[in-house]
């Protein structure tokens, strides 16, 4: 038995599995891991959310996602731009301002209209944190989005993330 590649094979299945508990739980998953596999859903219905999974369709209670795909979710940020414009504008101006080419006064106290071109724009530099914050308005799927599942017992299903196809 000794160079029969069958009888490795055996052994190496007996001592792997013998790790585990009936519940698939090991020493290097840790006490009351168990075993997931991941599935792809697709989107067919947003309010209320159903994701059909292997040809059957999920009920919402089924269903647990990430919150960054969620409506309302937020999240902090600092949007920079090198080539922002500004159109329809309208309010008060403070502080010096030049036009370039020499039209028009350098200091304005009323803006009614026209545009700005900015070569520099932070939006949230100012705040106390430094950042802006990111107000997601609907939930981040549409019907026909592929999405990636975790599940361990095919009954619940949590929405990680939309996938889609590498260009």
């Amino acid at each position: 038995m000794e160079g029969n590649p069958y009888a490795r094979i055996i052994q190496l299945m007996r001592s792997e599995s013998s790790e585990q508990t009936g519940t698939g739980e090991s020493q290097s998953a840790g006490l009351g891991a168990s075993p997931c596999k991941m599935r792809l859903g697709v989107v067919r219905q947003k309010v209320p959310l159903t994701i059909t999974v292997a040809g059957v369709e999920q009920p919402t209670q089924a269903l647990k996602i990430n919150e960054r795909l969620t409506r309302d979710a937020e999240w902090k940020v600092q949007v920079t731009s090198p080539d922002s414009d500004y159109n329809e504008l309208s309010g008060s101006l403070a502080g010096p301002v030049t036009c370039p080419g020499g039209h028009g006064s350098p200091v304005l106290g009323q803006v009614t209209g026209g545009q700005i071109q900015s070569k520099d724009t932070i939006i949230g530099k100012d705040t106390p944190s430094g950042m802006a914050t990111v107000k997601q308005l609907e939930v981040d799927l549409d019907v026909g989005d592929q999405v990636l599942l975790l599940t361990e017992d095919d009954q619940i299903f949590y929405i990680l993330m939309k996938v889609v196809d590498a260009v």
